[in-house]
């Protein structure tokens, strides 16, 4: 294989210095615009969307004063037993 220098094309080292780093200069503009723009759409208020009122059919609300009749109640359910009056349970050691 044989490699090709850059002397044929006849750039200097200075110029190729130059071009690194006006392709630096663009990439690090480039990147700060995007940020900047990002930066400012995030100060701008998002739209206020209105969502519709959803209302609680299934339980009674804490600060209602009328009780209604015909939606289920939540009670407490009553334990039998205690936690020692159960049965142990049997343990299988292989």
């Amino acid at each position: 294989m044989t490699r090709q220098s850059l002397s044929p094309l006849r750039v200097s080292p200075l110029r190729l210095q130059q071009g690194l780093f006006a392709s630096l200069a663009l990439m690090v503009t480039l990147i700060a615009g995007q940020q900047f723009q990002h930066w400012q759409q995030s100060q701008q208020q998002a739209p206020q969307f209105e969502r519709p009122v959803m209302t609680q059919t299934h339980f009674r609300s804490v600060g209602s004063v009328t009780a209604d009749v015909t939606a289920p109640q939540l009670r407490v359910v009553d334990q039998d037993s205690t936690l020692g009056e159960l049965p142990a349970q049997e343990r299988w050691v292989f």
